[in-house]
């Protein structure tokens, strides 16, 4: 009986541990919700020796999107700094999970390279294999923070988890 209690307590703990972030072609998933603000951009790798396994620190951005908040009924308030969404003036309850290929309420995306004033319901940069991608200012457990990561030739994300982004008190 004391290992059925232990194997369900472990299986339990398993099945609930979810990465902090997850992607891939179809979405995007962040513990805590996806707020305001995130930007994608797919980068040009301009190493002299192209590698797959390592970002490369040298590299210029082909395309960006910018996700934002907007929809009948939204508004929006800022708190030290801290951008608070409203519905209906109710606290907005941002999804945890945001799909690329459809229509995502209260979400839409912005192309900023290159520059458009178009809104987007889906978004606008095509996902392609062998090339690296940085998805910046996501707002994680109060902090900035971004992700890297690769598509293989296979169309595999290859990922490690979130980045925080450090700030000297100086």
């Amino acid at each position: 009986m004391k290992h059925l209690t232990l194997i369900i307590v472990v299986s339990t703990l398993v099945l609930s541990c979810q990465k902090n972030i997850e992607i891939d072609e179809n979405r995007l998933f962040i513990k805590g919700g996806i707020k305001s603000g995130l930007v994608i951009s797919k980068v040009k790798d301009n190493r002299f020796k192209k590698d797959n396994k390592s970002f490369p620190l040298l590299y210029s951005i082909i395309e960006k999107a910018r996700l934002k908040i907007n929809g009948e009924g939204i508004s929006t308030t800022y708190n030290y700094g801290e951008e608070e969404h409203f519905l209906n003036k109710k606290a907005f309850e941002y999804k945890s999970e945001l799909y690329f290929n459809i229509k995502n309420d209260f979400y839409e995306w912005t192309l900023e390279k290159p520059t458009s004033n178009k809104t987007y319901e889906k978004l606008p940069i095509n996902l392609e294999k062998e090339h690296w991608y940085i998805i910046h200012n996501i707002t994680f457990r109060g902090s900035n923070s971004y992700l890297r990561f690769y598509i293989n030739k296979n169309g595999e994300f290859e990922y490690d988890d979130l980045k925080y982004v450090m700030v000297s008190p100086i």
